[in-house]
């Protein structure tokens, strides 16, 4: 475990929910007010869990980091919180670009930029509270884009990271580039040093760096995207090509000067619930306005490019290599293209928890085949037993304690299809390996994006394009095929296979029925 401390706080649950802990812990004996959670209040919580154990006064802000959600909280400040004793120079500045992102600014600051972690085994549950977040701008409302700009060009900002999920990168599907039409980024364009999109922001950063004789800083993508670190280098340049249309100084420069490290990240992150707030309330005496939920798994590989250096993060399990690409595919196509595989099929079999439907033999049975199917597209990954990997993944489903929600997972599904399935999918075909179980994902997928299910009961379809997806899958019911539909969301070239139109044309004519899905998984399991 990357993130192992033996000083952490735990308290073991003999069943999977929080209702055992809560008998145990809220004992007439065990009871105790909660105590807030801020700097003054450490040294009271430091009896109840861990707490950052450097000075939080000496650090500086090294990194600024863009889209402070859960996943960044109980991931990269994690492992960032494990260095700043040995090297506090790089302390976290976490920039809220969202109109939504006020409430994690107003639950921080609260907390002095505090926040409790909680890491939920299969059988226990341990807390510690986070430092490495030293300060916070939050430029949602448009009022302080200069300050966050300003904070880019300072000259202790070594690293702008981002986990701002992939629609922010403003991606046209169609080309792979920036998508120049996209109002965010027109507003950007004409107001380079007031943006509202991280590219915008990057640029504008960088620009000002220039222009004062700085060394450029590094942009380390935290995204679930493949090979993040060479689509950010993109977006940004095609951004700053345009903002710098008469000599071409800043495209020239960013190109010589910054660097943009892939990564590999994963650990699996639900959202805090109310519930998981009044458990630390009264299972720990911790009174946390937002803490962050994880699983103990944690994994984060990383391109070693850093030229103004970084934290020590791999003294904590990190990874430094200078290639992520078989890593990320591994994950990809393993991890991620199976969470969608399992995600339709599972929802349209009444499921609402991933642990819930992992406990179906069809299901989990079908996740296994999907593995299986995929795994001639991973390449060999150093240092990974991929059967012992692939173990791990479904064992990590099925934890009851990190239960994500299948509806989650069915989200921006035209997206993830394009970057968690289409490029297995490909290469499958290419190589004439059978796609059985690649077709009843897809087949699920579209089943899904009709926005109903077999019994006339509506299906909230959270896309960027679920009018579209709506449409189509709507004429691939009246028409009897696919084809049309995985041109425009998938690829031509899969599109072209007779053979998986075949598969997924046979599928969909299953689910079409009642019970449909049942029978779909169980042909697959």
């Amino acid at each position: 475990d990357a993130t192992a401390n033996p000083h952490r706080t735990t308290t073991h649950n003999p069943t999977s929910g929080h209702s055992a802990p809560f008998e145990r812990l809220c004992s007439p004996a065990m009871k105790k007010e909660a105590i807030k959670l801020c700097l003054k209040n450490l040294n009271r919580l430091s009896r109840t869990a861990p707490v950052p154990e450097f000075c939080r006064k000496t650090v500086k802000p090294g990194i600024v980091h863009l889209g402070v959600g859960g996943f960044h909280r109980s991931h990269q400040a994690v492992y960032t919180d494990r260095c700043l004793q040995k090297d506090p120079a790089f302390g976290i500045c976490g920039v809220g670009l969202v109109p939504g992102d006020k409430k994690m600014k107003d639950a921080l600051a609260e907390q002095d930029n505090l926040y409790t972690l909680v890491t939920k085994n299969r059988d226990s549950t341990e807390v510690e509270i986070i430092g490495s977040i030293v300060d916070y701008l939050y430029a949602g409302d448009g009022n302080a884009s200069t300050e966050v700009v300003q904070r880019l060009a300072s000259l202790d900002t070594r690293i702008v990271s981002l986990t701002v999920t992939e629609k922010a990168y403003m991606i046209d599907d169609s080309t792979g580039n920036l998508d120049f039409s996209h109002p965010l980024i027109v507003h950007d364009l004409e107001h380079p040093e007031n943006p509202k999109t991280p590219v915008g922001y990057v640029v504008a950063g960088l620009r000002q760096r220039m222009k004062r004789g700085l060394d450029a800083f590094t942009v380390l993508s935290c995204d679930n995207l493949p090979m993040n670190g060479e689509l950010t280098k993109r977006v940004v340049l095609q951004f700053a090509e345009c903002v710098d249309r008469e000599d071409g100084r800043l495209v020239q420069w960013i190109k010589n000067n910054t660097s943009f490290p892939s990564t590999m990240v994963d650990r699996i992150t639900p959202a805090t619930t109310e519930a998981d707030i009044e458990y630390l309330r009264k299972g720990f005496s911790i009174e946390d306005k937002w803490p962050v939920c994880a699983e103990e798994y944690t994994q984060w590989v990383i391109e070693d490019d850093f030229p103004l250096g970084r934290p020590d993060w791999e003294d904590f399990g990190a990874l430094m290599v200078k290639d992520v690409k078989p890593y990320e595919l591994m994950k990809l196509h393993l991890l991620n293209g199976s969470h969608s595989a399992l995600a339709y099929l599972s929802y349209l079999k009444g499921h609402h928890s991933v642990h819930t439907a992992m406990e179906d033999e069809d299901i989990s049975g079908f996740v296994k085949n999907y593995m299986e199917c995929v795994t001639p597209t991973v390449p060999s990954v150093p240092g990974i037993d991929l059967a012992a990997y692939k173990l791990t993944l479904r064992e990590r489903f099925s934890n009851p304690n990190v239960s994500d929600q299948v509806s989650r997972l069915c989200e921006d599904g035209s997206k993830k299809m394009q970057s968690f399935i289409r490029g297995a999918l490909e290469e499958l075909l290419e190589k004439g390996k059978p796609t059985k179980h690649v077709a009843g994902a897809v087949a699920g997928f579209i089943r899904h994006s009709r926005g109903v299910d077999e019994f006339g009961q509506a299906i909230e379809v959270k896309d960027p394009r679920a009018e579209e997806l709506r449409a189509a899958a709507e004429r691939v019911h009246s028409e009897g095929k696919a084809k049309d539909f995985l041109a425009e969301f998938l690829s031509e070239d899969i599109a072209s296979s007779s053979r998986f139109n075949r598969e997924v044309d046979e599928f969909l004519s299953v689910l079409d029925q009642e019970g449909g899905a049942e029978q779909v998984l169980k042909s697959l399991r």
